[in-house]
């Protein structure tokens, strides 16, 4: 039995995104755990979001955590510039209810942020370039290619890729 040499994409998240894995109850914060293993290891991807009205969540993607569809998981998927089949890494923006589409709500006021920041830093030369040719950065595209947060910013999780043991 031969095993997956694949590595695993990396995963980082909102801040508050983790605040929300731990406001939700018990057996849906088990299942989110559950589905961010599988999509760090490529397993499963969640359908892509649209924009709807002031809510811009075009290429975030969503995943449904329960069985009752009560509980959705938004995030983010990070792929690699010269290769776009290449996954880097995900990027996870809000957990949450459903019902009245808060988690949405959420999630497209934290990629809303994301890419204020991002103007407002500046960004690397390799991604202004590879800006500079599309029409219209989405909130979650900025989202997937943001720099690392500046000093005295609450960091995300971070995990780097794991790496092969020979």
């Amino acid at each position: 039995m031969t095993t997956s040499t694949r590595p695993l994409a990396g995963f980082s998240a909102h801040p508050e995104a983790l605040d929300d894995l731990l406001s939700v109850p018990q057996h849906v914060r088990m299942l989110a755990l559950g589905y961010l293993g599988r999509l760090v290891r490529a397993e499963i991807r969640g359908p892509l979001l649209e924009e709807q009205g002031e809510r811009d969540l075009r290429g975030a993607r969503k995943l449904y955590l329960d069985d009752a569809l009560d509980y959705r998981l938004v995030y983010v998927e990070r792929r690699a510039l010269h290769n776009p089949r290449h996954l880097q890494g995900i990027h996870l923006v809000a957990v949450g209810e459903r019902r009245q589409v808060a988690v949405y709500e959420t999630a497209a006021h934290r990629l809303r942020q994301a890419a204020s920041q991002e103007v407002r830093r500046g960004m690397p030369a390799r991604f202004q370039a590879a800006l500079a040719s599309s029409t219209r950065t989405t909130p979650a595209q900025s989202a997937a290619t943001s720099p690392p947060a500046p000093a005295g910013v609450s960091p995300a999780v971070v995990l780097s890729p794991a790496t092969r043991q020979r």
